[in-house]
């Protein structure tokens, strides 16, 4: 599945990744969402080549609900997704579809290997079986090693469609609806799958909103991490102590997902600004403090940051 909004300049490299698949059982559902740019073009003319891809043209509704788009119309046993600027290994649904079939799971994560804008990714061969195999029970330790347990982007997992197809993707939300949607499967998971291999290639897009995060991006993390911070430990049982490792590994993360963009510099306005801080003092009432993971210099600038809302501070 692979939603499209003013991907003109990589896409068809991305489609083209898909049809070099080893395993050849798949459709490939590509949501034009409304882009202006040629995009929806470029997808009928690479589906024009195999009729395995089918394009959807919608007016622009944003990545959820594109995605909701193609689930919905989805025929198979499992959903697999890719973006607009990025590639498979061309065996990325093989691996992954025998790992599900032999392990009975109802998901299965890769890990990704970065690229740059303009290069082509050097990917490794897969390796024979090896996986880290979960079930309900210890997937809890997997949840609270938080990012090297359980990463949450959607890109980089097989579904079981099953599993998923009753469960959207958070309309209205424009920034973090992977976290959001994958965090909010993992109760329901019976067994998850890890595969210690980069067969994913994640394209480091300039235009990116991971290398350029607009303040409503900031903003939005910081709800999420909060909002599971508060409901997770519940909903999965988690012990005290996977708890507190859960909550600490957030915070660890919070080092580069939102101080370390804050440091480098935000553009907020002064209301952006006082929803940025006011999502991080909640975060802080969760039980997440992301000055756990700074040093004593930059503990003191977050702190002025948090207290007077000027950036200023934290670039001295």
């Amino acid at each position: 599945m692979v939603p499209v909004y003013k991907g003109v300049r990589f896409l068809a490299a991305a489609l083209e990744s898909a049809r070099k698949q080893s395993f050849p059982d798949w459709e490939c559902i590509c949501v034009d969402d409304g882009s202006k740019d040629g995009s929806g073009a470029v997808a009928d003319e690479v589906a024009c080549k195999d009729s395995r891809i089918r394009v959807l043209h919608r007016e622009n509704g944003g990545t959820s609900v594109a995605r909701n788009a193609a689930i919905a119309t989805a025929q198979g046993r499992y959903v697999a997704f890719l973006d607009e600027d990025d590639l498979y290994h061309p065996r990325y649904l093989e691996v992954l579809h025998n790992a599900a079939e032999k392990h009975g799971a109802d998901v299965v994560g890769i890990d990704f290997l970065p690229f740059d804008e303009d290069a082509f990714p050097e990917f490794a061969d897969p390796p024979d079986e090896v996986a880290d195999v979960f079930d309900a029970v210890s997937l809890r330790d997997c949840v609270a090693d938080w990012y090297e347990g359980a990463p949450w982007e959607v890109w980089r997992h097989l579904y079981r469609r099953e599993a998923v197809a009753d469960v959207p993707f958070p309309a209205g939300v424009r920034v973090e609806q992977d976290l959001r949607w994958h965090y909010a499967l993992l109760p329901r998971f019976k067994k998850y799958v890890r595969i210690r291999w980069a067969g994913y290639g994640w394209r480091r897009n300039s235009n990116g909103g991971v290398l350029n995060p607009r303040p409503e991006s900031l903003i939005s993390e910081a709800q999420a991490f909060r909002h599971f911070a508060e409901t997770l430990p519940r909903e999965l049982s988690l012990s005290e102590e996977q708890t507190a490792r859960f909550k600490r590994n957030i915070a660890r993360w919070c080092k580069a997902a939102l101080c370390a963009h804050v440091r480098k510099g935000v553009n907020f306005t002064r209301d952006e600004s006082a929803a940025f801080r006011k999502a991080v003092r909640e975060l802080r009432a969760a039980g997440v403090d992301v000055r756990e993971s700074l040093g004593t210099r930059k503990r003191l600038l977050w702190n002025l940051f948090m207290a007077t809302g000027w950036e200023g501070f934290t670039r001295i």
